[in-house]
């Protein structure tokens, strides 16, 4: 009698594991993604270099984009950020002044 039971357990625990494996291959690949969710994932992505390039070729210097590597606080996987420029020196800005009143 312990022979079905043992069968019956490891049919189960193989459709499970064959369910888990799918799913991550899914979350990994990103196969299960709606065509409106892959448009929205590509449009949060950050640019190419070439497309980088190619933008900064066509615009004023306030308006350029600089890409960079960067570390998160909670991981040691660097990140690749683009900014504007505008946007750079608008923070680098407030965080000079930020130091500047702790320090007084």
């Amino acid at each position: 009698m312990t022979e079905p039971t043992r069968a019956g357990c490891s049919a189960r625990a193989g459709r499970a594991a064959i369910a888990s494996a799918s799913l991550v291959a899914c979350l990994t690949l990103g196969a299960c993604l709606t065509p409106e969710q892959a448009a929205e994932r590509n449009a949060r992505r950050p640019p190419t270099p070439a497309e980088v390039e190619q933008h900064n070729a066509m615009v004023p210097p306030e308006e350029r984009i600089v890409c960079r590597n960067e570390i998160p606080v909670t991981s040691n996987i660097p990140v690749r950020k683009c900014r504007l420029m505008a946007d750079i020196d608008e923070t680098s800005l407030f965080h000079r002044e930020q130091l500047r009143r702790a320090l007084r």
